[in-house]
């Protein structure tokens, strides 16, 4: 198993309209980029069996973005899932890959008034990783296996 986590955000307050050149392009290159690199470098270390996961987040649903706020996080991990699909078409489909959404968790990233503790959110990530080991394809699931749409 291969587990890549990398998350960084902007301000909570900037939009696409106000967020700085410099500033997009190093949330999209830790949260995107980096990770598929990560990846590629490893991808031989996973045998064909094997499971790939990133931590992606349920702000990178399409579907679920009802409200617009977050926009440039949101928007790097929509590219991490997209990248993700890439890597998944191009890869033959004998891995396993999986895009895993913690909750909010109270990090400093997610912050104080997150709804979930570290321990609430990880030993159920790792059970929903170890319960989706060996099926094939691509799955964007939260930390309770539950999946979450595109």
């Amino acid at each position: 198993m291969l587990f890549v986590n990398a998350g960084v955000k902007n301000d909570d307050r900037e939009t696409i309209a106000d967020v700085s050149t410099s500033e997009f392009t190093r949330v999209m290159v830790t949260n995107a980029l980096s990770p598929l690199r990560v990846i590629e470098t490893f991808k031989d270390c996973v045998t064909a069996s094997g499971t790939i996961a990133v931590m992606s987040s349920g702000q990178g649903s399409l579907t679920n973005n009802t409200n617009g706020n977050y926009e440039v996080y949101r928007g790097s991990k929509a590219a991490l899932n997209m990248f993700m699909r890439s890597f998944a078409a191009r890869s033959g489909g004998e891995r396993t890959l999986l895009l895993m959404a913690p909750g909010w968790v109270r990090t400093d990233m997610g912050g104080p008034e997150a709804r979930l503790t570290i321990e609430e959110s990880i030993p159920n990530l790792l059970n929903t990783m170890e319960s989706y080991a060996g099926r094939r394809g691509i799955h964007y699931l939260d930390y309770l296996g539950r999946e979450v749409p595109w």
